[in-house]
C-alpha cells in the first residue's frame, strides 16, 4: 500500500508506527506526511536536537524519551485541534505502547491508525548499518547485534488490539 492510498477528508487522526529498527518506519512517515499534509514528529530527531550524542541504550534514554513524547504530544494536540493528521513517528513496538498512544488519542477525540512497517531482518540489518556508517542526523547508531537485540522485543500488532492496521513493506520473509 502507497501513502497516497490513504488520503482521505475524514476527521483529524493519529497516525502510529510499528516494525523493526531500520525497516523503514521514518522514510515512510515522511511519505505518509507528505501524501496527506500532515504533520510528523520525530522522536528520535527531537531527542537528539534536544540532548546531542544521547544514546538510545543510555540509563538516562527512557526518562528523556517519555519526557519528549509528552512535549510531542502537546505540539500534536495543537495540530490537530487545527484539523490537521500527526504522525508520531517513534516505535510503537510493543501491545501496551500501543494501547497507551491509542487512549490518549481516543481521550481526546481523533481517530488511530497503525501503520507496521515490515521488513525482513536481513534487510533491517543492512539499512540500520547504513545509517549508522553515514551518520544520518536524527537517528540512532545501530549495529546488528542492536537490531537483533530490539527485533527479539518487538510485538508484531494483531486484530485484536482494536486499531486499524495497514501493513506496508515486504510480508514475504
Amino acid at each position: 500500500m502507497e501513502p497516497t492510498d490513504l488520503v482521505d477528508a475524514g476527521p483529524p487522526t493519529v497516525h502510529l508506527l510499528c516494525g523493526l529498527n531500520g525497516a523503514g518506519k521514518t522514510t515512510y512517515a515522511r511519505q505518509l506526511a507528505e501524501a496527506r499534509g500532515a504533520i510528523r514528529f520525530s522522536l528520535d530527531e527531537w531527542l537528539l536536537m534536544l540532548h546531542p550524542g544521547t544514546r538510545y541504550d543510555a540509563p538516562e534514554y527512557d526518562a528523556l524519551a517519555e519526557r519528549g513524547k509528552l512535549l510531542i504530544w502537546d505540539v500534536a494536540g495543537q495540530v490537530l485541534a487545527l484539523g490537521h493528521d500527526v504522525i508520531l513517528d517513534w516505535n510503537s513496538w510493543s501491545r501496551a505502547r500501543r494501547a497507551t498512544w491509542t487512549g490518549r488519542a481516543r481521550a481526546a477525540g481523533y481517530e488511530v491508525m497503525l501503520h507496521h512497517v515490515v521488513a525482513p531482518l536481513d534487510v533491517a540489518i543492512a539499512r540500520a548499518e547504513q545509517r549508522a556508517a553515514a551518520d544520518v542526523a536524527g537517528a540512532h547508531r545501530l549495529d546488528a547485534a542492536a537490531v537483533r537485540h530490539l527485533a527479539a522485543l518487538f510485538e508484531a500488532p494483531t486484530a485484536d488490539e482494536g486499531l486499524p492496521i495497514v501493513v506496508v513493506g515486504d510480508t514475504n520473509d
